[in-house]
């Protein structure tokens, strides 16, 4: 198994700057489930109104995705993360000298395309500048980032939760960060790949040797050589390359990848967590946000064991233990709040601790699957051409889908039941796994520009993939890929 730590120390150190953005990203999710109760109170708000500013930064993240990955294919990689920071940081402060109702909303906005920007950028980023050996561990580095920053969020609103003006001082301290971010730009450099796709290719040589030490010189050039080579191949880039077969059928699955990793209730269950764990019995706040800080815990623990094995399990694998796992685990834990609301009991009950349980093993397996896996499928499948208008499209369905499922959880618990609630994501988490199956590929270990080829033929993909889940090498395809796959030496035209 590759250690990700013996990455060459450049592309560690990128890596890691880049996956700054999903750690603010991740403390404003946390600091939001905190101060929601609060938010509330101060602002007499219902729960229609709690819905709206909870889901509002997903909203516009739709538009900071689309209009950072035109940036990214036509500016570059760098100032679309420096665009992200610095929208992030302005709508943070708006929101934390908010004095109505409305400039909450409307800040939660301005942070949402700051979101939308470092999500599709950051991953893609990494994917392009990391060795074909380390990338999944190093562009799982953004999951494990965003894990520390709702856990911090989480302990900040534990330990605060007593203050005065408590959820402003949460959303403050969540936006100094974001200035020091800004500055990251004059440490990154801009991808070799995007670089060769403006004709630049002496300044890809400079960056892919410095990027790649200790590799001999002669080593880095030859890698980028091959890179070349399979661009050389490729369409320009514009909007019609779309049309061609490989491409599409990448960008559909790419679209509902992106779209399950909330439609199995993600955010809205980090976002309502307190309000969840109210519903099981634990009325006490304090009780309630400990809670919180249990669930980020176990979110950051797995999805840093992720972080250590995707390059050795693969994608594929993760992915289908997870949609396994959590299509489990959330008809168990509606099925105990169904027991708990219909006993009539108040306070603590068996089944109280049951739905703790049932919280914490579905942060475990969404953590060690769709959390870090989703990102970097989606960083690996589209051609480099456009691989930025790729992004952006399946980033947008990702926020989309979010917005949704969190503008609706509570309307939809008040609806059919908390428990009605988590039955209807089971069963996202159950048609996930029959996607899964079917349609993606195993990635792992196999150069950037040999993967969108697998597309050009859906019906083969789906054979393989059927093959290697029915006798079981799908669970070794990153010792020993598919023979379909290994024999793929360099990229058809897509």
């Amino acid at each position: 198994m590759p250690d990700f730590t013996s990455a060459p120390p450049f592309v560690l150190v990128v890596a890691l700057l880049s996956s700054l953005d999903s750690m603010l990203l991740g403390y404003d999710i946390g600091c939001v489930s905190g101060i929601i109760p609060f938010v509330q109170a101060e602002f007499g708000l219902t729960n229609h109104q709690v819905e709206t500013f909870a889901a509002a930064m997903n909203s516009f993240a739709v538009v900071g995705a689309l209009v950072s990955g035109w940036i990214a294919d036509k500016v570059g990689r760098k100032p679309a993360l420096f665009m992200s920071s610095c929208t992030f940081a302005v709508g943070s402060v708006m929101m934390a000298l908010s004095n109505s109702y409305d400039m909450l909303v409307y800040s939660r906005y301005i942070q949402g395309f700051g979101v939308g920007a470092g999500m599709l950028v950051s991953p893609m980023f990494i994917a392009e500048v990391s060795p074909a050996k380390f990338r999944g561990a190093l562009v799982s580095l953004g999951e494990v980032s965003l894990s520390l920053g709702i856990l911090l969020a989480y302990c900040l609103n534990y330990f605060l939760s007593g203050v005065p003006n408590q959820w402003r001082w949460m959303i403050g301290l969540g936006a100094l960060p974001d200035v020091l971010l800004a500055l990251r730009q004059l440490f990154l450099p801009e991808s070799p790949r995007f670089l060769l796709s403006k004709g630049k290719r002496e300044k890809a040589t400079q960056i892919q040797r410095r990027i790649m030490r200790p590799m001999s010189h002669a080593d880095a050039d030859a890698e980028l050589a091959e890179i070349v080579k399979t661009m050389d191949e490729e369409d320009s880039g514009s909007w019609s390359e779309f049309l061609q077969p490989a491409t599409a059928c990448a960008l559909a699955v790419g679209i509902v990848v992106a779209a399950l990793q909330h439609a199995v209730g993600i955010e809205s269950i980090i976002y309502y967590s307190t309000k969840i764990f109210h519903a099981a019995g634990f009325t006490s706040p304090s009780m309630a946000i400990l809670g919180t800080v249990i669930m980020g815990l176990i979110k950051l623990a797995f999805e840093s064991y992720s972080l250590l094995h995707v390059d050795h399990m693969g994608r594929r694998p993760l992915l289908l233990y997870g949609a396994a796992g959590l299509t489990t685990v959330l008809a168990l834990t509606g099925a105990s709040l169904s027991v708990k609301l219909a006993s009539g009991t108040t306070g603590i009950t068996m089944s109280s601790y049951a739905v703790v349980l049932g919280i914490s093993a579905y942060m475990a397996f969404h953590a060690l699957s769709y959390g870090p896996c989703t990102w970097l499928v989606l960083s690996e499948i589209f051609p480099n051409s456009v691989r930025g208008k790729a992004m952006g499209i399946a980033t947008m369905a990702n926020r989309m889908t979010s917005f949704y499922v969190a503008s609706t959880f509570l309307t939809l618990s008040d609806k059919i039941s908390w428990s009605g609630a988590f039955y209807v994501y089971a069963a996202a988490a159950a048609f996930s796994f029959v996607f899964y199956l079917l349609f993606v590929p195993e990635t792992n270990g196999l150069p950037l520009e040999v993967i969108t080829p697998l597309f050009k033929d859906p019906v083969t993909l789906i054979k393989t993939n059927l093959a290697s889940a029915t006798d079981g090498t799908f669970l070794k395809v990153a010792a020993q890929p598919p023979k379909t796959i290994a024999k793929l030496k360099k990229p058809a035209k897509a």
